[in-house]
């Protein structure tokens, strides 16, 4: 079966916008019928992400990881053979890609649309979704990176809408008005929600980053072998880059933790050096069941997920931010019931 012109789309976006919601939600209302791939790029060596999507593998939705940084690297081959393998093996009707939240967009890009994929994906509209309570937030806002997802989206969608105020909606949407050149689309999205009929949208110029040296920031890096935990004894990884540092966790899958313990040492304000938490996520044992501990700054959700390998965690904060990691491990592993 010759694979050709994979209906595929980017969506970006900072730490904890939603973008996996909003991938979610889009899954959720596919026709049974067809086959849907998801790339999904992680900060850390630990990917999570993964985990959110694992209820829709039956759904015929195939799922491939890249943990470990950037997806958008200058010859980043594991991008381009993550993506050529995923096709082989799902031979989608549809292709969509989640960047980590410090993805830029313009690496990606280039690599959908040089020779070697060119014909093989056809790349639709650029989605890019913001959260609109932090709009004029200089921690976002003032960041090179997020100002390239901005300018290189064709769709700009305020996700969370039913979080914000009217004064937030209203300024993003004065915001938006503002930018040059002018999106395709300017929409807000409750719960995930974003039209499905984005997904067909062309863009109808190829828009040229602001900040063009940012997305060759790294060479392409093999993966890293994390070891294999045992109970009471997790697998640490610690990484850094982009103004941000995170550490990551995988615990035997034996372990099982204290839920009501666990939310209420992870959820804001949090412990000890991670008050300024930009993005946390985890899956976690909790007997017969698993969780999915998501927060990003002083907001957590906790739902049920069907998840069932190991249990993990990664947590994303700015990088002058003082933090024992060790101490913060040894708490966790302190959750773990007898």
């Amino acid at each position: 079966m010759t694979i050709a012109n994979v209906p595929t789309t980017l969506f970006t976006g900072f730490f904890g916008v939603g973008k996996t919601t909003a991938i979610r939600s889009l899954l959720a209302r596919k026709a049974k019928s067809e086959n849907w791939a998801i790339l999904v790029n992680e900060f850390g060596e630990i990917a999570v992400d993964q985990a959110a999507f694992e209820s829709d593998v039956e759904n015929n939705v195939t799922i491939r990881e890249i943990p470990g940084g950037c997806m958008c690297c200058v010859a980043n081959v594991p991008m381009r053979v993550a993506i050529t393998e995923i096709l082989r093996r799902a031979k989608p009707d549809r292709l969509l890609i989640e960047p980590t939240g410090l993805g830029h967009p313009a690496g990606i890009l280039d690599e959908l649309r040089k020779d070697d994929l060119k014909g093989v994906v056809d790349v639709g509209a650029v989605i890019c979704l913001v959260d609109p309570r932090y709009v004029g937030d200089p921690r976002i806002t003032e960041v090179d990176v997020f100002k390239d997802q901005v300018h290189l989206a064709d769709v700009l969608i305020a996700s969370k809408a039913d979080l914000a105020s009217d004064d937030d909606l209203a300024g993003f949407r004065k915001w938006a008005a503002k930018l040059f050149p002018p999106k395709l689309v300017v929409g807000e999205a409750v719960m995930g929600e974003i039209d499905g009929e984005l997904l067909d949208l062309k863009a109808t110029d190829e828009r040229l980053p602001l900040f063009p040296h940012l997305h060759d920031h790294a060479e392409s890096q093999p993966a890293l072998d994390i070891g294999t935990p045992e109970p009471g004894k997790p697998v640490r990884v610690e990484n850094s880059g982009q103004g941000y540092q995170g550490c990551g966790w995988v615990f035997s899958a034996e372990d099982v933790f204290d839920q009501d313990a666990l939310v209420d040492y992870l959820g804001p304000p949090g412990p000890e050096g991670l008050e300024k938490v930009e993005r946390l996520k985890g899956v976690f044992r909790i007997g017969a069941e698993w969780i999915l501990i998501d927060r990003a700054r002083s907001e957590i959700s906790v739902t049920p997920i069907a998840y069932r390998r190991d249990s993990r965690l990664e947590i994303i904060l700015p990088e002058g931010e003082v933090v024992n990691w060790e101490k913060i491990e040894a708490k966790l592993v302190g959750l773990i019931k007898p």
